[in-house]
């Protein structure tokens, strides 16, 4: 009779944890918050006095996000990220939108800065002007090492 008792409670014990850990995967996944998904495209390659357009396709899980809190884009030339500048995006169908021109020779960074249900994302994307080569190549004395 102790066996009996004994097997039924280990049962039971056993089926209601089944039920219990079921129950926390289904409300688990319920709780895992969406993510703010920014995708940046634009040319990557333009030539100096040339427009430019970039953009930021904004969306919260599957669903395109047309309320954003705030989406600008900043852009500066390599090693000049002080002297950046910012410009405010126009939005269409949850597609943040600028344009822009880059005036001379070099490699810039455009950057978006996303805010959104209470996230922020900021991809990059490189940007070749003109011949950016000879914008940073050092002229040939300070290339040769001295010995």
């Amino acid at each position: 009779m102790k066996k009996t008792v004994a097997a039924v409670l280990f049962s039971a014990v056993f089926l209601l944890n089944g039920c219990g850990s079921e129950e926390n995967k289904a409300h688990t996944a319920a709780e895992t918050p969406e993510v703010l998904d920014v995708k940046l495209t634009g040319p990557e390659k333009v030539k100096p006095g040339e427009n430019a357009a970039y953009e930021a396709a904004v969306s919260y899980g599957d669903k395109a996000v047309t309320d954003a809190d705030e989406v600008e884009f900043e852009v500066w030339k390599d090693g000049e990220k002080n002297d950046s500048k910012m410009f405010k995006a126009k939005q269409e169908d949850g597609v943040y939108r600028f344009e822009t021109e880059f005036k001379e020779d070099g490699v810039y960074t455009v950057q978006s800065h996303v805010t959104a249900k209470k996230q922020h994302s900021m991809p990059t994307l490189k940007v070749q002007v003109g011949d950016a080569d000879a914008a940073t190549k050092q002229p040939e004395e300070e290339q040769s090492h001295h010995h």
